[in-house]
């Protein structure tokens, strides 16, 4: 999306404004890199690792929920609440354990990468983290905890920060560019909508967006490197200074070769597991997979009418035009354009050699999640590092400057 793009939809599919490139990956591929040029040539003071949907705190609302009806329990609003916070507390370290690197970013993932560039620049896990829900309060709230998180920083003009997050956390990137480009209308229907801006964090994050300029000066400061984000929200070219995604894809026969395999119809279950056309995942996740909050679905229409502006109603030909609900019907519609690239930033088409690592029903790690958890394993981190440098590198040689 352009520069002042007031928070709205990408299209379907849509329309790259630079041309994609294609990138076969080794695990090997980092072996010679000096990696320690991510401080000294882009200026990186920190790297914050954002992990996706489904690995926070709170996955499935069970807390919230437990901590709504806390409200009118009478005297078992305590012990409700109490039990809210620790099943919030442990839930972290549970999908930790089983998810481990795949799909998730771990505390060994975080020293490994600290590792790789030297100590320099300080490379963390976002702490405290996010819930992981799948839905547009859960996305706008990460995107205001990541606006504060940069306040906390107090980065001087020569500093940069590299948010490195996969899935849906590239989505909450999307949603904090618009923030940081701070039109000043929009921003504040977002804040409004919300139903949040005097509480907390997003009235902290409402203040600072009102004490500054449009586009706010932290936008110069922040790079984004987004691992298997689906095409979801418009980025605001002025709420960034550069922005790379990185998609696990493989060519099909049918058509575009920046296309997907499209989703509809419904794709052999083998194909799907075997990642046979790259990260399914990544390419199922768009408008109409949300899953809503039960106790907040006010919030959540107000919230979604502003980051659904622009989302064009699909076409529907004979096997779609029957199906509902509408949601669905269009969803499906959706699925059909095999939307895979974002329409500004950088899209880096990755094929992946096998790395030689396997799950524990055996099948390459690059199959995992349907292909979408390799965005994450250990075994693949320096080679991812050492693409975003190169095309970091690329910009520079260009010449390209915001």
């Amino acid at each position: 999306m352009p520069a002042k793009n007031q928070f709205r939809h990408q299209s379907y599919p849509t329309a790259p404004s630079v041309r994609p490139t294609f990138h076969q990956l080794r695990v090997t591929d980092g072996e010679d890199v000096d990696f320690s040029q991510l401080h000294s040539q882009f200026g990186v003071r920190e790297v914050v690792l954002v992990h996706g949907t489904f690995m926070g705190d709170d996955p499935f609302g069970t807390s919230a929920v437990l901590r709504t009806i806390a409200r009118s329990a009478g005297l078992l609003e305590g012990p409700l609440v109490t039990l809210a916070d620790i099943l919030q507390e442990k839930m972290k370290s549970l999908v930790d354990g089983l998810a481990q690197d795949v799909g998730n970013y771990t505390a060994e993932y975080r020293d490994a990468f600290l590792q790789l560039v030297g100590g320099d620049p300080m490379v963390r896990l976002l702490q405290p983290t996010w819930t992981g829900q799948n839905h547009h309060l859960a996305r706008a709230d990460l995107a205001v905890r990541l606006l504060c998180q940069l306040d906390d920083m107090q980065l001087m003009l020569d500093e940069t920060v590299l948010f490195w997050g996969h899935s849906h956390a590239g989505n909450a990137f999307a949603i904090l560019s618009n923030l940081l480009a701070n039109d000043r209308s929009s921003v504040a229907n977002f804040f409004t909508a919300a139903g949040q801006e005097d509480a907390g964090r997003w009235g902290r994050a409402r203040q600072i967006l009102e004490s500054g300029p449009s586009p706010f000066p932290w936008a110069k400061s922040v790079l984004f490197a987004a691992f298997g984000t689906p095409v979801r929200y418009g980025w605001d070219t002025g709420g960034y200074q550069d922005l790379l995604h990185v998609l696990h894809h493989r060519q099909n026969d049918n058509g575009d070769e920046f296309l997907a395999q499209p989703m509809f119809p419904a794709q052999s279950l083998n194909d799907m597991l075997t990642a046979k056309y790259g990260d399914w995942v990544q390419a199922f996740g768009i408008a109409g997979t949300d899953v809503p909050p039960p106790i907040a679905m006010q919030a959540y229409r107000a919230v979604a009418a502003v980051l659904e502006a622009g989302l064009i109603e699909p076409k529907h030909g004979l096997d779609t035009r029957f199906i509902v609900p509408q949601q669905v019907r269009d969803t499906c519609a959706r699925w059909k354009t095999g939307t895979r690239c974002h329409g500004d930033g950088r899209n880096l088409l990755v094929t992946y050699e096998p790395s030689g690592r396997t799950t524990p029903l055996a099948s390459p790690i690059e199959e995992a999640l349907l292909g979408h958890g390799v965005a994450t394993t250990l075994d693949w981190l320096p080679a991812h590092l050492t693409l975003v440098l190169k095309a970091l590198n690329e910009r520079r040689v260009r010449g390209i400057v915001r």
